[in-house]
């Protein structure tokens, strides 16, 4: 009898313990299949959610907004005291001033524009896709190529400032750039609705050395419109195109239904670029340091459809340690129907003033074009003649066959391929508006394209 109650006593406890165990596993199985639940959010759920928490931040975040210097000055700090500073400031900065919002990505470098419409929302005027890095800056040196925003090599930070806000870029032992945006108005009595970028860098190192300095801004407007972009006469551009000269463009377009964007990479004090290229993004985010581009290829491609972008190029400039350098050129927004109008204050009196000395300059040379422009494939080439220019029997042929455009009154910017596509977009742009064709002025055009052209065969 007590060896019965002995084992069923012994048999009474093991189940006890059997329960108790399972009682104890149980609860972190729950728990692990709720937090499996929650880590299944989908990419779009996540996405929105983390964009969310970052604006609360950001709207939350209290910064210094002192007016910064166009080139932060870190020449006295050491590799660790630079890491703390990247560390206190790698906060997204976010500011909206007048019709303008600025939204960064401090840790990378990145960086979006959008124009506030009549409802204070922001309409996006570059790429906001992939943390804005198809937005980025560039610097060449003799060594190396870096993309500011993707390299690993580049420590970046942000910071507000009391007009806009300002991306440093360092690059240990190399260079420190700055990028200031600056926002202000065009017009008197107007909300700020232009943008002043510049990009100043600065050596570093113990040796003198070559930097050129890059920009390449992923647009957005056009990709909803029936063309990408627009020159400052409102003639669609519709193929890519490379500018190695603007003499005879003042700004460039970027707009649809719901706002416009204007480019100005001369005019008041810019830094005139090396080239500007106005092509699919495919096409600029390559390697190479200029836009490999074959002339007038269309802005679509098989593996990218519908996704245009501006790239700027600067001239190199040489710098011994410690010396800087400036690049500066404008953006102009308006978010509603009505077109920006940054012309008026890069073109207004102040800006347009020409010293006497600059206009006494004559041109020494002339860009002789080879190739067939518009037409598909067809490489360009640009060759410079040292000798000045000098009209030939050509200039009577064309007074005496009636042409209004005698070859006696061009400048080396006509003899661009620029200039010819410039006049074969605006004879196209006439002939296809049937309603509002104005045969002088289509006369005028076939006239000076007739002129160009007989100079180039001779």
């Amino acid at each position: 009898m007590k060896k019965i109650i002995y084992s069923a006593a012994i048999v009474f406890m093991l189940a006890a313990a059997v329960s108790c165990k399972s009682t104890k596993t149980q609860a972190p199985t729950e728990n692990e299949e709720a937090a499996v639940v929650d880590e299944t959010l989908t990419d779009a759920e996540a996405a929105d959610e983390l964009d969310a928490a970052e604006d609360d931040a950001e709207e939350t975040e209290k910064e210094d907004t002192q007016s910064a210097k166009d080139t932060y000055d870190l020449s006295s700090a050491t590799p660790k005291d630079f890491t703390g500073w990247i560390k206190s400031s790698r906060k997204n900065v976010k500011e909206s001033i007048g019709n303008i919002q600025i939204k960064i990505k401090s840790k990378i470098g990145s960086y979006t524009i959008s124009a506030l419409n009549e409802d204070g929302k922001p309409v996006s005027v570059l790429s906001k896709a992939n943390e804005y890095v198809t937005n980025a800056f560039y610097l060449k040196t003799s060594k190396k190529i870096y993309n500011l925003v993707t390299d690993g090599n580049v420590h970046s930070a942000a910071r507000r400032t009391s007009d806009g806000a300002l991306i440093m870029y360092e690059i240990p032992s190399v260079a420190q750039m700055t990028v200031n945006f600056s926002c202000f108005a065009s017009e008197k009595d107007k909300d700020a609705d232009m943008i002043k970028v510049t990009a100043s860098i600065k050596n570093v190192g113990t040796r003198t050395d070559e930097f050129a300095f890059k920009a390449v801004m992923d647009t957005v407007l056009g990709e909803a419109a029936a063309y990408h972009f627009y020159t400052f006469e409102d003639i669609p551009v519709k193929n890519e195109v490379l500018y190695r000269t603007l003499q005879n463009q003042k700004w460039f377009v970027s707009k649809n239904q719901n706002a416009s964007m204007q480019f100005f990479f001369s005019g008041a004090d810019c830094t005139e670029p090396l080239l500007v290229a106005l092509a699919n993004y495919s096409t600029l985010e390559r390697k190479t340091w200029e836009p490999d581009m074959l002339s007038y290829r269309v802005f679509d491609t098989v593996l990218s459809y519908n996704n245009s972008a501006v790239c700027a190029v600067w001239k190199p400039v040489k710098l011994a340690p410690s010396e800087s350098e400036k690049f500066i050129f404008y953006i102009a927004l308006s978010g509603t129907a009505v077109p920006a109008t940054g012309d008026k204050f890069i073109y207004s009196k102040e800006n347009t003033e020409t010293p006497e000395e600059e206009e006494k300059l004559i041109p020494q040379g002339v860009e002789v074009i080879t190739g067939v422009p518009g037409v598909e494939g067809t490489p360009v080439t640009e060759i410079t003649e040292k000798d000045p220019f000098v009209p030939s029997q050509t200039e009577k042929m064309s007074e005496d066959s009636g042409v209004d455009f005698y070859i006696k009154n061009m400048t080396k910017e006509h003899l661009t391929t620029e200039y010819i596509q410039s006049l074969l977009d605006r004879i196209a742009a006439l002939e296809e508006d049937s309603s509002s064709l104005n045969k002088q002025e289509l006369l005028q055009l076939n006239a000076e394209l007739d002129a160009i052209l007989t100079y180039l065969r001779q």
